[in-house]
């Protein structure tokens, strides 16, 4: 049958509803429905059987593949099924081919108008299956949003940044971005000291220092933390570098660690850390005023 219009497709299309023995239809409407909750719970429940990130011997980095493939796959599965449940129940009360045909005057309509969806769509299969960044991965985006990646959709790419506030962007919109998680990276912990100090029993403090903290906590650590040396000499204070390789997620949990034992131990062994004062001298005072600054 060839149609003049759209208008004379959508008057076959009503005209076409059968509303006859609408109590099976419904009973019809409800089971397909149970039956496709089912197949999708089903089938999260083989992805996540197939995927499965807590599996042993597995890295770091290949478990935030698995978890990211895991949530994009779930996330096609669950959109088939629901479309294919959709044409199912449209199949109980109207001719789908016909209504295909409308959806595909329609494509043609909007064709212009989707280019930002299709796009968005394709870069997001670009993204997982080159796998560029992955779920957890700590990234720069535009070198203004920074923070930990949550989801990877097939529109758009969710990440939580330092602040709390969770970032959304659409894959096609992401032009510059920064992964600070493949490989491992520096952890990088300067410790200011009085010139005052002797700088080889400094040096031998931090060293015990970063043997203590690694052996407690070995698990924060990819590899135990050095002692560089001075790197720097400040008007005030020596500068002395630790660093340690360490992945993201960790660094910054590794370098509080690091700064919080440096501390207590300096204070038990009794080891200045510079910090600014006023040193103000009056008329009959025999020693100098220290004021902290």
């Amino acid at each position: 049958m060839v149609y003049e219009n759209v208008g004379d497709l959508w008057q076959h299309l009503l005209s076409g509803i059968d509303l006859s023995e609408l109590t099976e239809k419904i009973i019809s409407v409800v089971i397909t429905v149970i039956v496709f909750f089912i197949l999708i719970k089903v089938s999260n429940g083989l992805v996540n059987k197939f995927f499965n990130e807590n599996k042993k011997n597995i890295t770091p980095q290949e478990r935030k593949r698995v978890l990211t493939l895991k949530k994009a796959l779930k996330t096609f599965l669950r959109t088939a099924l629901l479309l294919t449940e959709l044409l199912t129940v449209l199949s109980f009360f109207t001719d789908v081919g016909a209504l295909l045909a409308v959806a595909g005057v329609g494509t043609l309509a909007i064709g212009f108008g989707a280019q930002g969806l299709v796009e968005d769509v394709m870069s997001g299969f670009v993204i997982i299956f080159e796998n560029q960044f992955s779920v957890g991965d700590y990234v720069t985006i535009d070198n203004d949003h920074y923070g930990i990646v949550e989801t990877i959709g097939v529109r758009t790419t969710s990440v939580r940044e330092m602040d709390g506030g969770l970032f959304i962007i659409h894959n096609g919109k992401i032009d510059r971005l920064i992964n600070h998680s493949k490989g491992t990276i520096k952890a990088v912990v300067d410790v200011g000291v009085a010139y005052e100090e002797n700088i080889d029993y400094v040096l031998s403090v931090l060293r015990e220092i970063c043997e203590e903290v690694y052996d407690a906590n070995e698990t924060l650590f990819v590899g135990r933390p050095e002692v560089l040396g001075v790197t720097r000499m400040d008007p005030s204070s020596m500068n002395i570098r630790i660093i340690a390789d360490e992945d993201a997620a960790r660094k910054v949990r590794a370098e509080t660690a690091l700064r919080k034992r440096i501390k207590e131990v300096f204070d038990e062994k009794g080891i200045e850390i510079p910090y600014g004062k006023y040193v103000v001298y009056s008329n009959g005072q025999s020693k100098p005023q220290i004021m902290q600054k």
